[in-house]
């Protein structure tokens, strides 16, 4: 495989990479590119994790990339998610968030074992120079900075937060020198933790890699976006608005009842979670893909669409109505997502997923 195609692999169906002079170096350079991403254990594993990155971690591997997925159990406490109970967490992340993640990689022909999982309890555990690796990137950081930071936690600055909070940005950058990692991966609401990254471990003692970072694109929610606020972050799709995610393990009755009842207006193209997931799903981030729309011929008939382009002139014309672009999602998700509920028919994980909407109230 050529260096260009490893670049396009890497970077395809991303929004920022920093930077990509750095990215071609590193491959050029011959070293092994270890790469991971961290997840919070703190819902339902929706399209945004499932779908999203670990199509992203398919990519990777396809470009001979050590791919890890960290199971931020710590990180989880610090931000009070499932009540911030230990036991809940580590019980959540083993059997549950594991299992969600194998079951999506699945659904990219992956089998889960191409991948090395690690918990947080499990890395500070063998790896006791952590803890010094957090107070020397913590030492490097100014406090404002740190709470302009804990926007990664899904937190707004000015408010209130405890001492542990403030914990949280130097932790995960950490995680990056701990790790040995030179490839850190998430959505763009990550990005200053991964800044800090860039700018802090260039300043602590011994050899460490600069991280380069990739951060993929966000799926929007199915709800209708704020009319005051059309920004990214408050139309990205949230595990804590059921109504706004589709989840892995959806029954194919959820997921056509969760898009027929999605937010898609006719002709509007702009703000419109149905075409955001046409092109960051089907088309996977590239202008030429293939779009299977099926309906009677006094609608028009069948069409295949190889353009995303050509999709979004169709619907902006009512070429294309909200109705057959909504059947026409809904059953290409069916079938994407027909390995991750096989999955979950197992019994043992079956019964997981029971146990997990019992501890979030579902």
């Amino acid at each position: 495989m050529t260096i260009e195609e490893k670049m396009k692999l890497i970077t395809r169906n991303c929004q920022e990479v920093l930077t990509e002079e750095d990215l071609k170096a590193l491959i050029e350079s011959g070293k092994p590119i270890n790469h991971y991403i961290g997840f919070e254990i703190s819902g339902m594993v929706h399209l945004g994790t499932g779908l999203m990155s670990m199509g992203k971690i398919a990519d990777f591997i396809k470009a001979g990339v050590k791919c890890k997925i960290f199971l931020a159990d710590f990180h989880t406490f610090l931000n009070n998610k499932l009540g911030g109970k230990w036991e809940d967490i580590r019980w959540a992340s083993e059997h549950y968030f594991k299992e969600a993640l194998i079951a999506s990689l699945k659904c990219y022909g992956l089998t889960g074992s191409e991948v090395e999982f690690v918990s947080g309890d499990e890395l500070y555990k063998t790896h006791p120079e952590h803890w010094q690796n957090f107070m020397e990137i913590g030492k490097q950081v100014t406090l404002s900075r740190n709470l302009r930071s804990i926007s990664i936690m899904g937190k707004k600055l000015g408010t209130d937060v405890n001492m542990a909070t403030l914990f949280y940005p130097p932790l995960q950058v950490a995680d990056i020198v701990t790790m040995d990692i030179n490839l850190a991966h998430a959505g763009m609401d990550q990005r200053k933790a991964h800044v800090i990254a860039r700018e802090a471990i260039k300043k602590i003692p011994g050899n460490h890699a600069t991280p380069v970072a990739i951060h993929q694109n966000l799926i929007a929610g199915l709800t209708a976006p704020n009319v005051d606020n059309k920004d990214e972050e408050s139309l990205k799709m949230s595990k804590s608005k059921p109504n706004s995610a589709v989840f892995i393990h959806d029954t194919p009755d959820e997921i056509r009842d969760k898009i027929k009842k999605a937010y898609g207006p006719p002709k509007e193209t702009e703000f419109n979670p149905l075409l955001n997931w046409v092109k960051t799903l089907v088309f996977w981030g590239d202008e030429v893909g293939e779009f299977k729309i099926e309906r009677p011929e006094k609608f028009g008939g069948n069409i295949t669409y190889t353009k995303y382009a050509d999709v979004v002139a169709d619907y902006a014309s009512e070429k294309l109505y909200p109705t057959d672009l909504k059947n026409a999602l809904s059953e290409w998700l069916i079938e994407k997502l027909a390995p991750a509920r096989a999955h979950f028919e197992i019994p043992e994980h079956k019964e997981a997923l029971e146990k997990m909407k019992g501890l979030l109230g579902i």
